[in-house]
């Protein structure tokens, strides 16, 4: 069965995908410099693991929301 992005809907191949630390989605993420697809998430550095973590577009925190995510459903913990 074929997998979807959790951002876009689109099909997602076998190459170009991530799954989201929050909401454990799978989504378009090129891992090449030379990839021809669009990003519908974003990578961040974890300080806390030293390590590098993935995120979708929805879960991404909003500009000046205090690190609140797009999704209204999304729940988050101080």
């Amino acid at each position: 069965m074929d997998q979807v992005c959790c951002v876009c809907g689109e099909l997602l191949d076998e190459e170009n995908v991530s799954r989201c630390r929050l909401c454990g989605g799978s989504f378009h993420l090129a891992w090449s410099t030379g990839a021809n697809i669009k990003e519908c998430g974003s990578d961040f550095f974890h300080p806390e693991s030293c390590g590098l973590g993935f995120v979708c577009r929805l879960c991404e925190p909003m500009p000046g929301s205090g690190g609140h995510p797009h999704s209204p459903n999304q729940s988050t913990t101080s």
